[in-house]
């Protein structure tokens, strides 16, 4: 290895070794019979570029991949991209400077395969660049003929019931969640939450006695579509009035009724129920059987509230313009500054509104208790993070919306008959099928091709990827093998797609086997800016991106910042943890050509006579000891996943144990055993110790830096294991250790922090030579520490020695 480390070029050159080598490759056959480990990869979005946060986490989840190989296990890791849906179609819009209102459905779905195929090139190459070991040659994209096959033929069995538990897809109108800016419904999972400067509205309104009824409202353009008043059923104050009506602001009569979930003490205990402005008003309309106004269309704007002042304003402009309104009227009694917090659809940006739209559904409300079974069922990494998936669950009020009303998806496989309205379903040698292009090959009795209209709609992308161990699976049965790796081994995801990727996955997997799709559960965490603050481009705050990040420090340093992590927190982007990577790998490299230097002469026949511990120096023993202890750390830590108490155990080691106390410690044993009574036996033992210890060194730390690591391995311990990468070479194993040693260095370790600190006291190098070294030290630990004569000579570079029993510990240099 040269002394010039050129970090581009060496991490090239391993990742070509790699690749040229299979390093990564599945068994198909498992020939050794080794036990399968399978990882469900997240298929990161196609949107244009990859960012920080997926280096972060696909790190975490790549260096248990490797981990797991070095310990036996057949690994399959695949990787997908999820090239469709709204991200996707932004992002050819942007790219190819089109509106995809203007193209026609089929021009644009061939421009966004083109786009779509180029970036998947573009992010496996990035992924290859951080030395992510994936297998390739089985990725997959959800947009592909292959996976469309899947996913339609999932869709037929779900509508046609052919499991235990019946049909799981129906078509119905219903109130959706529908985003005004990308014209598609969501589902409840596609939302997120933000703060607005809004009014609490008093608005009044007239009692059947004459009364006024105070109604207290964020949404006041809704008026026009109120079609009821509702309060508490055990609210004294309109006891005698239920069954009665109301006069609203604006003249209409609807009816005062009761239900529980008014809440008594919020305003006057009277609200106005609307069609429609929040789940709440749908629950009531449908469970008290009211009929509907519908007064925001699919663009966000107001029609057919017969109200002209409002009419086709969008909807933040008609609040205000019927508050003038009202305020005319008189029927305004107090307008209070608040910030509300609103549903906004995550793509769009924009509040979510609900129309009543043909839609289908998945039904997942029927079957909550059966996930919180499959939650239990599943090992959580960490388990506090199972609590976010249940109380998902339990806060669930829709079903699984999975239409979207959009051109570049996956169809809908599905024909209706313009006779009956029937549906028509392709049969499954016909699948992938598109409806607006292709026709059934069956057809209703008396029925022609002119009887029959396409499904316009595509399927929700969750949908898709809520099958990725199917997807897997089909995979390796593509390539002839009949290995089963469902339930899959491992998912890792971070932890906003809990309610989405997991959770459908999840569905999925319970309609699909009645089981769970996935052993274990390892959530990552976000990359923050500062504390609570999202890195973005548009903030100014994201100085690096994952390109930026390779150039400057390299794909091992980057890694290290990945796995300092702890798995299901956010972390605060910290350079400086980059830089400390930086320095790990040059004290790897330096320590090993130290290392090399002294084994060049290193006879591996000895192994035997040193591996009886009695044959050791006591110094090295200590290092043996202390190196078991490091690696049945580590072991127990990573097989918890616990990737950043891992890496603390090993720095703590490599760098405190090995480097500043170790290799200080007998550099003059290794260079002048002649110095010392049987010192060719002593040198002999510490070199034994040098190669043990820095090749189970560099294997525990591979799985975290794999470039440094295995060009060290190629360059002197490969050819002697006969083994072609050390990320196929066994992860050391830690073997029976002892104690007896550890307070003694505790003390040795003292001695020469004393003797270092006189030397700098007294201006002296500290090679400088002292003629005298006198040790006072209690009786009890003496004999122990005599032990280490010749380390201790060799560090202090004392002329002579002396040991004197003494109720105080004192040092004296001379």
């Amino acid at each position: 290895m040269s002394n010039k480390y050129n970090i581009p070029d060496q991490e090239k050159k391993r990742q070509d070794f790699w690749y040229e080598n299979n390093v990564y490759a599945f068994d198909l056959e498992n020939k050794d019979n080794k036990p399968i480990f399978s990882i469900d990869t997240p298929p990161p979005t196609v949107s244009g570029k990859l960012h920080i946060g997926h280096v972060f986490s696909y790190t975490q989840a790549e260096a248990m991949a490797r981990f797991k190989r070095m310990m036996g296990y057949n690994v399959f890791y695949p990787v997908g991209f999820d090239d469709n849906g709204i991200p996707t179609e932004i992002l050819v819009e942007k790219e190819l400077k089109i509106r995809i209102r203007d193209v026609e459905r089929q021009e644009f779905v061939q421009k966004c395969l083109e786009v779509t195929k180029k970036h998947r090139g573009l992010y496996q190459d990035l992924m290859k660049s951080f030395g992510f070991s994936m297998d390739f040659t089985r990725a997959y994209s959800t947009i592909s003929p292959e996976v469309q096959k899947i996913a339609q033929q999932r869709f037929i069995e779900l509508y046609q019931g052919k499991s235990d538990l019946g049909a799981k897809i129906n078509k119905k109108e219903f109130p959706a969640l529908w985003c005004t800016k990308n014209q598609t419904t969501i589902a409840q999972a596609e939302t997120e939450d933000k703060e607005f400067n809004e009014f609490f509205n008093d608005i009044r309104f007239t009692l059947a006695n004459g009364d006024d009824l105070i109604i207290a409202t964020t949404r006041p353009e809704l008026m026009p579509a109120c079609v009821a008043c509702f309060v508490h059923p055990d609210d004294e104050r309109y006891a005698d009035l239920i069954g009665s009506d109301v006069t609203t602001a604006l003249g209409d009569k609807v009816p005062l009724l009761a239900d529980d979930k008014v809440k008594m003490d919020k305003g006057t205990g009277a609200v106005m129920c609307c069609s429609y402005g929040d789940e709440t008003d749908v629950y009531w309309i449908m469970k008290h059987q009211l009929p509907t106004k519908i007064i925001v269309n699919r663009y966000g704007k107001i029609e057919n509230s017969h109200i002209e002042e409002i009419e086709w304003l969008k909807i933040a402009d008609a609040r205000e313009k019927i508050m003038e309104l009202l305020e005319s009227k008189g029927a305004v009694v107090k307008r209070t500054a608040i910030i509300q917090s609103k549903a906004i659809t995550e793509r769009g940006k924009v509040p979510v509104e609900i129309i009543p739209v043909h839609q289908w559904f998945v039904d997942i409300l029927d079957h909550k208790e059966d996930l919180y079974k499959l939650n239990d069922k599943m090992t959580w990494y960490p388990e506090f993070m199972k609590k976010r998936s249940t109380d998902w669950i339990q806060n669930l009020e829709w079903d699984w919306n999975i239409s979207r009303s959009r051109k570049f998806g996956i169809p809908i496989p599905v024909w209706y008959s313009k006779k009956t309205d029937e549906v028509i379903l392709p049969s499954l040698e016909q699948l992938p099928v598109d409806p607006s292009t292709d026709k059934p090959d069956t057809l209703p009795a008396n029925h022609t091709y002119d009887d029959i209209y396409a499904e316009t709609m595509v399927l929700d992308t969750w949908f898709t990827s809520g099958l990725t161990p199917v997807i897997n699976q089909q995979k390796l049965k593509n390539d002839g093998c009949d290995i089963n790796i469902t339930p899959m081994t491992l998912r890792v995801q971070a932890h906003d797609i809990i309610r989405t990727w997991l959770l459908y996955t999840t569905l999925q997997a319970f309609y699909r086997t009645g089981d769970i799709a996935f052993n274990d559960v390892m959530i990552s965490g976000h990359v923050l800016a500062g504390k609570g603050e999202k890195i973005s481009k548009s903030k100014g705050n994201a100085k690096f991106g994952p390109e930026q990040l390779h150039k400057q420090f390299g794909a091992d340093a980057t890694r290290y910042w990945a796995l300092t992590g702890q798995l299901g927190k956010d972390i605060i982007f910290d350079e400086a943890t980059l830089k400390n990577g930086r320095k790990l790998i040059m004290k790897l490299r330096n320590s090993f050509n130290f290392v090399k230097m002294h084994l060049e002469d290193y006879d591996p026949s000895t192994a035997n006579h040193y591996a009886n511990r009695e044959n050791l120096y006591p110094t090295d023993a200590w290092l043996l000891d202390n190196l078991n202890k490091t690696i049945e750390k580590m072991t127990d830590y990573l097989e918890r996943y616990e990737f950043g108490l891992a890496k603390i155990a090993f720095e703590d080691f490599f760098r405190h144990d090995f480097c500043d106390n170790y290799l200080e410690i007998v550099k003059l044993r290794l260079y002048k055993p002649e110095l010392f009574d049987n010192g060719i036996e002593q040198r002999k033992s510490a070199q034994h110790v040098l190669y043990h210890a820095y090749n189970a060194i560099i294997k525990l730390i591979a799985p975290y830096l794999p470039h440094v690591t295995e060009g060290i391995y190629q360059d002197y311990f490969a050819a002697g294991e006969g083994v072609k990468s050390i990320h196929t070479a066994a992860y050391p194993k830690a073997n029976k250790y002892q104690d007896t040693h550890e307070e003694a260095m505790e003390n040795i370790k003292q001695i020469i922090s004393d003797v270092r600190w006189y030397k700098t006291e007294n201006q002296l190098s500290l090679g400088a030579e002292l003629e005298s070294l006198t040790i006072q030290w209690p009786e009890e630990y003496l004999n122990t520490i005599k032990l280490f004569h010749d380390d201790i000579r060799g560090v202090t570079k004392a002329k002579t020695i002396s040991f004197e029993a003494s109720d105080t510990v004192v040092v004296i240099c001379s």
